[in-house]
């Protein structure tokens, strides 16, 4: 293919003349870095009252109190993120020592994310662009998250992982892969309760690939683990909303169809705009090729699409809440590494562009920004959630008006938009780039 032969250029053979493995070890090692040099420019925790929270539970259990905080049993919260990072409180008794040992492990941990992104770029793509995909993976913003004490980074790699082994047992559904993969879910599931969205995801894509009878092990084992957990609840007199932990309130509030369908317009909107426009583009287009592409591609697009779409309404749901009404980007930054290994298969594919898929798959990607109430939005409360908004309020504070900035943003989404359209093919490698 035409994007082939730029790829296998000098700079290709100098890609391939240093293992892999290298590559990916340097990757990882200056994203920490960098990483850590940015959150040791943050002075104190600012996301009230999470980070103390997790916090807490760190130093309690460093102090051998369980999980705990200050001698109070606590449960409801993931497990996984306070135990990543006791550590730093069982080295350290000075708080500041300790706080700084905490982003230190956050750089590690989040950036390791690198590794689960290229191994399931590499089940699609050559070895080049899967190094891409992963350096990719940790060039997002929100890994700034890495300056504060939050469950984002053990998440963040946790949830990409658990995406590979998904594929892997799309492809071949043995018993042994099904239950790793239910055993991955769970674990993030005691990262994150968020994660809850994994288990009708991994349910729907086999349905979606038409090789629901192959995983009759996984559909078995979660069945009745979930009808376990549902009666171990009502024997102790609680609510089966107990499973959530400490988000078990959100499953008080009677929802209304309409405004979660109006918070779900907004948060692929936002997710849209967060990737820059392309890679929604590449996806939309893989999505209408699938009985085109190669078989082997389907297994990654239905994990894709399934987790997307049960993430994505989850949190929307959430957002919908009178209490909330933002849009939770850093509940969903975990699916732009999804969207850019989709951008680089397109690539890799040959920029396909047929000319109704690609026609409205461009004009969709440039148009969605659009309905976001970005003068409503951009304000203190995004600070801790959506950092798109921070850079959209910085345009606004030095250039133009609060009721110009929804001008700017589908100006800049109709060029992206665009130049999906009118890149040649052998120059297609340079909208990732662009990314």
């Amino acid at each position: 293919m035409a994007v082939r032969a730029v790829t296998g250029s000098p700079a290709r053979s100098f890609v391939q003349a240093v293992p892999a493995w290298a590559w990916l070890t340097a990757i990882v090692g200056v994203s920490a870095a960098a990483r850590l040099f940015f959150a040791l420019r943050i002075d104190a925790p600012w996301i009230v009252v999470d980070e103390l929270i997790y916090s807490e539970l760190a130093r309690g259990i460093a102090a051998g109190d369980g999980f705990s905080i200050r001698g109070v049993a606590t449960p409801g919260y993931g497990f996984v993120y306070p135990i990543v990072i006791a550590p730093a409180y069982l080295l350290f008794d000075s708080l500041p020592q300790a706080y700084a040992a905490v982003k230190t492990i956050n750089s590690v941990v989040v950036s390791l994310a690198a590794v689960p992104a290229y191994f399931l770029a590499r089940r699609l793509l050559p070895v080049g662009l899967s190094l891409f995909a992963a350096l990719l993976a940790v060039a997002l913003p929100s890994l700034l998250y890495a300056g504060e004490v939050m469950t984002e980074n053990a998440f963040y790699p946790i949830f990409l992982a658990v995406v590979l082994v998904f594929v892997l047992t799309l492809e071949r559904p043995t018993p042994a892969r099904q239950l790793l993969l239910l055993g991955g879910c769970v674990v993030a599931y005691l990262t994150r309760a968020q994660a809850l969205a994994f288990f009708p995801a991994i349910v729907a894509a086999p349905i979606l690939l038409g090789t629901w009878r192959s995983f009759r092990v996984l559909y078995a084992t979660l069945g009745g683990a979930a009808l376990i957990a549902v009666l171990a609840q009502l024997a102790r007199g609680e609510s089966p909303l107990g499973l959530l932990g400490a988000y078990s309130v959100a499953g008080d509030y009677a929802y209304e169809p309409a405004e979660v369908l109006r918070w779900l317009v907004y948060h692929v909107a936002e997710l849209d705009l967060y990737v820059g426009v392309f890679p929604f583009a590449a996806l939309v287009v893989l999505f209408a090729l699938w009985s085109r592409l190669p078989r082997s591609l389907r297994p990654f697009l239905a994990a894709t699409a399934s987790s997307s779409f049960f993430l994505l309404l989850e949190v929307s749901a959430f957002a919908s809440l009178p209490s909330v009404q933002r849009i939770e980007e850093r509940n969903l930054f975990y699916l732009a590494p999804l969207m850019l290994i989709g951008l680089l298969v397109w690539v890799d594919q040959g920029a396909p562009r047929p000319p109704l898929a690609a026609g409205a798959a461009a004009v969709l990607a440039a148009a969605l920004p659009a309905v976001i109430p970005y003068e409503r939005l951009i304000g203190v409360p995004s600070q801790s959630d959506t950092l798109l908004m921070l850079a959209l309020w910085r345009v606004h504070e030095r250039w133009v008006e609060l009721d110009a900035v929804v001008a700017v943003v589908v100006v800049c989404s109709v060029v992206a938009a665009l130049a999906f359209l009118v890149v040649p093919r052998r120059f297609a490698i340079l909208l990732p780039l662009g990314v």
